[in-house]
């Protein structure tokens, strides 16, 4: 009797059963109709990091993400391919170790004569590499992005902003030379002079700084809000004294940043604060613990730090516009309009926001929030 082993059917199953076990780029799995793993490749024990004897009889679910469980996708997709005969999907998947990867999946669903649904094959390529590349692609066209308007609002200044102040210097040495010899209107221009050309360096100082802003988290480390707000106010002393301003500080938290950074920001809030009022000043900072929703919809929890105000305020319609470089909302008091878009951007670089309440008349309320700080 022939050996059915040598016969050409058993041949070509034998080195098609071979050929599957032996791929190793692809995983390939055969389930039943529960999803319960039944054959398993090399190339699934090499993408997925299970051994054979690990996981045969579990159920290919614990490849997903907890939150994919809780939602039920293995189950969807096991009856998308029931219903269509395949069923298609990209996304992380969990290795053995707990290490994620980007995969793409097909499965299959695989019929007896009947037609009925005896099992599925599913096979995933890891695609993490493509992934990263993507991401990374956003990244640098975003980077390119936030470049090009940088240089956009840099030949702004320079065509605008800077050359106001270089206007006066020359028109006031013009009337300086005219005046030479008449002493009191020549010091006079002299002091225009000299004061246009101090807004001049204080704008390309305020520039710089806008510009000059790190996203290297190698540099953040815990900061007490506390200690910086001392740092700061001991720098406005001398105002403070002199606009007999009040101030009403509660207890603040310590967070993850960048020292000069955070004393950047504090330092133009509460230089606003003081400046923006035609009376008294009366500032009053608080803290409150905070969950907040960011661009990427993960709730985030963490510190509100308000900066509370009497000054002269302005119509809320303006409150995204007040954080544009170069934007000012009173033509009433100095500035160069870049203070309150470099806290927009101090606070973004620390994964955190700021946002504004205001009313003409009524004062401001600046609120910055910064992430908790998470210790091991």
């Amino acid at each position: 009797m022939k050996d059915y082993k040598s016969t050409p059917t058993y041949q070509s199953e034998y080195r098609f059963q071979r050929m599957i076990e032996e791929v190793q780029d692809y995983a390939i799995i055969l389930m039943d109709e529960d999803g319960t793993i039944q054959n398993w490749n090399k190339g699934a024990q090499k993408i997925k990091g299970y051994n054979e004897q690990e996981i045969i009889g579990k159920n290919f679910s614990l490849f997903y993400l907890p939150e994919d469980q809780k939602e039920g996708l293995p189950g969807k997709l096991i009856n998308e391919a029931k219903l269509n005969g395949r069923a298609t999907h990209e996304g992380w998947r969990v290795r053995k170790d707990g290490t994620t990867f980007w995969g793409f999946i097909v499965i299959t669903a695989l019929h007896d004569e009947q037609n009925n649904v005896i099992g599925f094959t599913k096979v995933t390529r890891d695609l993490t590499e493509r992934k990263l590349a993507e991401e990374q692609k956003e990244r640098d066209a975003k980077s390119i992005e936030m470049q090009n308007k940088r240089l956009e609002e840099f030949a702004y200044v320079t065509s605008h902003d800077l050359q106001e102040p270089i206007r006066k210097i020359r028109a006031f040495t013009d009337l300086a030379k005219a005046e030479i010899d008449d002493r009191e209107k020549l010091e006079w221009y002299l002091g225009k002079i000299d004061s246009s050309a101090a807004k001049m360096v204080q704008l390309i100082k305020d520039v710089l700084a806008f510009s000059k802003l790190s996203h290297d988290h190698t540099q953040f480390i815990p900061v007490d809000l506390n200690a910086q707000l001392l740092n700061v106010l001991s720098e406005f002393e001398v105002l403070i004294s002199e606009k007999q301003a009040v101030l009403e500080v509660s207890n603040l938290p310590v967070i993850l940043g960048v020292p000069v950074q955070i004393h950047q920001l504090l330092s133009n809030l509460i230089s606003n604060a003081i400046k923006f009022n035609r009376g008294i000043p009366h500032i009053y900072i608080s803290c409150i613990p905070v969950f907040e929703i960011g661009d990427d919809l993960q709730q985030k929890s963490g510190y509100q730090i308000n900066f509370r105000d009497n000054g002269i305020g302005f119509d809320q319609k303006y409150a995204q516009k007040a954080f544009e470089p170069f934007e000012r909302l009173s033509s009433e008091f100095k500035g160069t309009g870049i203070g309150l878009a470099l806290c927009k951007r101090i606070s973004e670089n620390h994964k955190g926001s700021i946002k504004v309440q205001s009313e003409p008349g009524q004062g401001s309320t600046f609120s910055v929030f910064f992430p908790e700080l998470i210790t091991e």
